[in-house]
């Protein structure tokens, strides 16, 4: 059903190829998100709020180390400068992805033990859970990236569709089992490697004419040097980056416990389907094409379509806002069941701050394909302190479940917009003098 589905809405594509391929990658994730949208009410009912806050908990951890897992160099392999050399930094990113997950382990276990942020709400088993799940996430994402360097979008969206059906069919049945928490990280297990081992092999078949005859230390290492701003500056700027977007649910979960991190945690899944839907399949392709123009010396195109791109996704972007700002607090108890009132009044509290994530997030892909990422520090840092400064406001100030999600969306949004004039400062500083208006 859903592959006649995907046909369907590739017939349909326009020829252009930035518009093609922007909607090919979000027609796939969109049906990736039907699957976890058809599952949810079911998944709901089937686990209480509280293990959905625990598994929520276990999630921000993950997003927070699993995007760091290659030390970022599966973005050098979009401006790797032929397919031989791609070989090497994928070879390079695939290590690290290995070694970074084995230290995810000791990294989630001092956290539990030290009882930091509501990771003591985990259980006992959760840091060796993680390993597993990182190798098969990362590894993937070091895949989806070769696949982008060879313009692989159907493989990327198949790759996406599996993984939510593997997820969510995982979830269902064993919930159904009553495996309760056990079960849920059972499908973030069954979805990272389900989705990997899909994408690796249609990859590796594409760029096997140009294997190199060896691989060895030098090669790797001469690898790593060519693209060290990857993991000097970009790789910090992320930790960063990422801790600021994964604290709002540790904070959430150390104020008000784990009922309200699933209410939090499932408001944040239902408001964030926009950008999952259409910002990561814009980020992929802008990277793509501005890559593409940057290698091409064409500067006037790629500053054009950074602000075309800005314009388009500021308007798309009202539309869901406005939907979920209207429509969340009567809907989401009526699908997701009653004990779920609080995480519709939570959705229409972050609504505007992941507007501006859907607007912003997909453009700052800017900085790393011109190798600008020591820029991208301003931002996270002001990131940061906002959230922490939310969570000092609401804590001291006794604040609701609710007051404190609107301190940490407000702080949120204000951070996108210091990120938004960092973006046009830099595309100004390279590609042009004034600013498109």
């Amino acid at each position: 059903m859903f592959v006649a589905l995907q046909a369907r809405i590739a017939a349909r594509l326009p020829k252009g190829r930035v518009a093609r391929g922007i909607i090919t990658l979000v027609s796939g994730t969109a049906v990736a998100q039907i699957v976890t949208i058809c599952a949810m009410p079911i998944v709901t009912r089937v686990y209480t709020p509280a293990e959905i806050g625990v598994i929520s908990l276990f999630l921000s951890f993950f997003g927070f180390w699993a995007g760091t897992l290659s030390l970022r160099y599966e973005y050098a392999l979009l401006i790797a400068e032929s397919d031989t050399q791609s070989h090497y930094v994928h070879r390079l990113a695939v290590i690290l992805v290995l070694v970074m997950s084995v230290l995810g382990l000791p990294i989630l276990w001092a956290l539990q033990h030290a009882s930091v942020l509501g990771f003591e709400l985990l259980p006992n088993w959760a840091p060796l859970a993680v390993v597993p799940i990182l190798m098969g996430y990362g590894v993937f994402m070091a895949y989806r990236s070769w696949a982008l360097r060879a313009g692989m979008v159907k493989e990327i969206t198949g790759a996406a569709i599996a993984r939510s059906s593997a997820n969510a069919g995982a979830r269902i049945a064993l919930g159904v089992l009553g495996a309760g928490v056990a079960g849920l990280f059972a499908a973030e297990l069954a979805g990272a490697w389900g989705a990997m081992l899909r994408l690796s092999r249609r990859v590796r078949a594409h760029f096997a004419p140009s294997q190199p005859a060896r691989i060895g230390f030098r090669e790797l290492l001469q690898s790593g040097r060519a693209f060290i701003k990857f993991p000097v500056f970009e790789t910090p700027s992320a930790w960063i980056d990422l801790l600021g977007l994964t604290l709002p649910l540790p904070i959430v979960a150390t104020l008000h416990g784990a009922t309200a991190a699933g209410w939090f945690g499932l408001a944040r899944m239902i408001v964030g389907i926009p950008n999952s839907q259409i910002g990561s399949a814009v980020a992929d392709i802008f990277q793509m094409e501005l890559a593409n123009a940057l290698r091409s010396d064409d500067h006037s195109r790629a500053r054009t379509l950074f602000y075309t791109l800005l314009r388009k996704l500021a308007l798309i972007g009202l539309v869901p806002m406005f939907v979920v700002m209207v429509l969340a607090p009567s809907l989401v108890p009526w699908i997701f069941g009653g004990r779920w009132h609080e995480a519709g009044i939570a959705a229409v509290c972050i609504a505007p701050w992941l507007y501006a994530a859907l607007v912003i997030s997909p453009l700052s892909r800017t900085l790393s394909v011109m190798q600008a990422q020591e820029y991208k520090l301003v931002y996270d840092v002001c990131a940061v302190l906002l959230v922490v400064a939310a969570f000092f406001v609401a804590k001291h100030g006794g604040y609701s479940f609710v007051e404190s999600v609107m301190a940490i969306s407000a702080a949120g949004f204000v951070g996108y917009i210091i990120y938004a004039g960092v973006l046009i400062v830099v595309v100004e500083r390279r590609l042009g003098c004034k600013v498109v208006k």
